[in-house]
């Protein structure tokens, strides 16, 4: 292998060939990483990382591996619970997930094997972002502590740490919970728009990061236009769990975009931001239809909750969507959830104006169509 990539020319390639390659590398990469992870979590047993001078497993194999500590801990960690967990054993030996998959996904199926084929299916079709939500909703509803303990637990857990790097650079870290994150990151962009349209209107073009680091400057300071307005947070929430106060097996309270959270955070929100719920077995919204080509409210909110990112595979964008009607409008496409998805600017212009397509594929996802 070394031999080959050392002599490999990729201008020497047609693209047919390097699209293979890129395929079969992937593959060989898994397959590595499955074999790296099976064989380090043993090494560890001899004690070579104490002989070595190190002062953890995971310490000598971040070093062997190149990788962070924290990487290294999470791999041995998923490699020694394989015995117990034969689907994803089997997944892994088969070079179908990566390591970051396998980690994900081992770390919820101890509690919840059931869902083991589940996740491993969603993990082959759908970006790690998705797969850790998914995951992050299984080990909320297979906790055996209670969603209020667990809230309790992360809310005792909270913190807001910074320090000075080499460079002179300011860095911030914070652990906060669900709700209270969602009400910073409402406020910061809600003043983002406001940065965004200033930096426009002077012909400056910057990254999303640059503009939210202003506004987070400009929110904390108190200089920005949005202190004064409460947050907006959309949460999803089943009927029978509101009406219940609490969520049991595979029930869903969400905040869209930030992770669940318990009904009861629901109820607390309400008092103190502007809340917008959408009760899934509540208004039928797939049978609200419009005239026009303005998205009624219910649909928008479902719409926001079913989409919070850019549905396009791949695609991870959730700022600034746009919302696109799958049957243009100007053929008769309706202003229905059946016929809008959210999508990025990007893959907005690639449908409108490049022939582009999407279209739904078997398991109820999206399959990208490029024109001939």
């Amino acid at each position: 292998m070394r031999e080959f990539v050392a002599g490999l020319d990729p201008a020497a390639l047609c693209p047919t060939d390097a699209v293979a390659l890129v395929g079969w590398f992937a593959e060989l990469e898994r397959l590595a990483g499955a074999g790296r992870a099976l064989a380090a979590a043993r090494s560890t047993e001899s004690g070579v990382w104490e002989r070595e001078g190190f002062r953890s497993p995971a310490h000598w194999l971040a070093s062997r591996a190149g990788t962070s500590v924290g990487a290294a801990v999470s791999t041995l960690e998923m490699a020694r619970r394989l015995d117990e967990q034969p689907v994803v054993d089997a997944a892994v030996r088969a070079g179908s997930l990566s390591l970051p998959q396998a980690v994900e996904i081992s770390s919820v199926v101890g509690s919840a094997p059931e869902v083991a084929r589940v996740l491993v299916d969603i993990a082959q079709r759908e970006p790690l972002r998705r797969l850790q939500h998914h995951c992050r909703n299984v080990r909320a509803g297979a906790d055996p502590v209670g969603e209020e303990a667990r809230y309790r637990r992360v809310h005792e857990s909270r913190y807001v740490r910074w320090w000075i790097e080499r460079d002179g650079a300011f860095r911030l870290d914070a652990r906060l919970t669900a709700d209270a994150g969602a009400k910073v990151c409402a406020v910061l962009e809600r003043e983002r728009d406001t940065v965004f349209a200033d930096a426009r209107r002077a012909r400056r073009r910057e990254s999303f990061d640059a503009y939210t680091a202003d506004a987070f400057v400009r929110v904390v300071t108190g200089t920005g236009t949005s202190r004064a307005a409460p947050a907006q947070v959309r949460v999803t929430v089943d009927h029978v769990a509101l009406t219940r106060g609490h969520t049991e097996g595979g029930e869903r309270c969400e905040i869209i975009g930030v992770g669940p959270v318990p009904v009861s955070v629901v109820e607390r929100l309400a008092s103190d931001a502007v809340l917008k719920v959408l009760v899934t077995d509540g208004t039928d919204v797939r049978a609200v239809a419009h005239a026009g080509r303005t998205i009624p409210a219910r649909v928008r909110s479902a719409l926001e909750a079913r989409d919070p990112s850019c549905v396009v595979p791949g695609c991870l964008v959730r700022d600034r969507l746009e919302i696109h009607h799958l049957v243009p409008y100007a053929r008769g496409g309706p202003t229905t959830l059946d016929n809008l998805v959210r999508v990025c600017a990007w893959h907005h212009h690639a449908l409108t104006h490049d022939h582009c397509a999407l279209e739904r594929n078997e398991t109820g996802g999206w399959t990208w169509r490029a024109p001939p």
